[in-house]
């Protein structure tokens, strides 16, 4: 099985997504999960959302330059979903205030601006534990 098949097969399932960005270090997991508690979602299903997401959306040239990089690798498979991860969580570092790539197109950040809102602000909603 070709390596970047492995990535999406494995790595579509949410607890060995999570396992292997734990591998990969307390830093750049802390960014997976930064990145990923903007949209509610757990490390695992973030993860395993994105490498669905990038199976969809790259062509075959993005593919080959990934190969070639996990050909000179110690740990392809940790690099490959590394460099899977890293523009989705950079690109979301550079422009909070534009949807990233693999975000459902009604979906928001929290506090970032609706188009049909004219300057309102989403403010996260308070739970009152007392009703429930």
């Amino acid at each position: 099985m070709c390596l970047i098949a492995e990535i999406i097969h494995t790595c579509s399932h949410e607890k060995v997504a999570q396992a292997a960005v734990a591998s990969m270090g307390h830093d750049f997991a802390g960014k997976v999960g930064a990145t990923a508690g903007a949209y509610g979602l757990s490390i695992g299903a973030f993860t395993a959302r994105a490498v669905r997401e990038f199976e969809r959306r790259v062509g075959e040239s993005e593919k080959q330059a990934l190969r070639a990089l996990m050909d000179r690798a110690d740990q392809p498979i940790l690099i490959g979903l590394q460099h899977i991860l890293q523009p989705v969580i950079e690109f979301d570092d550079l422009t909070p205030d534009v949807p990233a790539p693999m975000r459902p197109a009604n979906t928001r950040r929290p506090g970032q601006k609706s188009s049909s809102s004219k300057g309102s602000r989403n403010t996260p909603k308070t739970v009152d534990s007392s009703t429930n």
